[in-house]
């Protein structure tokens, strides 16, 4: 088994010598695998790097949401299968080393799957003994760049009105849940 400690802590090193930010790490104990990952601040968005010790490279994502911006309401949003549709047509969306997944936000009182936005999720390989600075940061810009061009494009094909300033009200007290795939 490689070594996933190892391979994170390339990544940790290589983020704080980009100017990163280490936000967060975590593990998961309780599987007794041995996952964990971190999260990384990279041009304000948030990166998420898991180690999988079985995997033979790191995982990075990143999620850009509309219902974490100001003044959208689940109500306005469109359907998640257009928001697939646009991907699966755009050819250079997808013409990377990394996938594309639509986050949903599904409310408590329909089953109506919302587009609410998108994760992209890259390799990194942290294994190989050349990854540095220079390999991070192609990953990272990467990872940023096409989160940031996926979700404007498919808002862009959706009619998805970005300049709202009312924050969201919840509309009731019960959660919502939010799926992706």
């Amino acid at each position: 088994m490689r070594d996933h400690y190892e391979a994170a802590g390339k990544v940790a090193s290589a983020a704080i010598a980009n100017g990163d930010t280490i936000v967060h790490s975590y593990d998961t104990s309780s599987n007794e695998l041995g996952h964990f990952g971190l999260h990384i601040e990279s041009r304000n968005t948030t990166v998420r790097v898991d180690a999988d010790p079985a995997a033979e490279y790191l995982s990075g994502s990143a999620v850009t949401r509309l219902t974490n911006k100001d003044g959208f309401s689940p109500r306005n949003l469109p359907k998640a299968k257009a928001a697939r549709e646009v991907i699966i047509e755009d050819r250079d969306l997808r013409d990377f080393d990394g996938d594309i997944h639509v986050l949903e936000y599904q409310d408590g009182n329909d089953s109506t799957e919302i587009f609410d936005g998108i994760r992209v999720v890259c390799p990194i390989y942290a294994y190989n003994p050349g990854f540095g600075l220079q390999e991070y940061r192609e990953v990272i810009n990467n990872l940023v760049f096409r989160g940031r061009e996926t979700f404007d494009i498919v808002a862009d094909e959706l009619d998805i009105d970005l300049t709202g300033e009312k924050p969201i009200e919840p509309e009731s007290d019960e959660g919502s849940s939010r799926t992706f795939y």
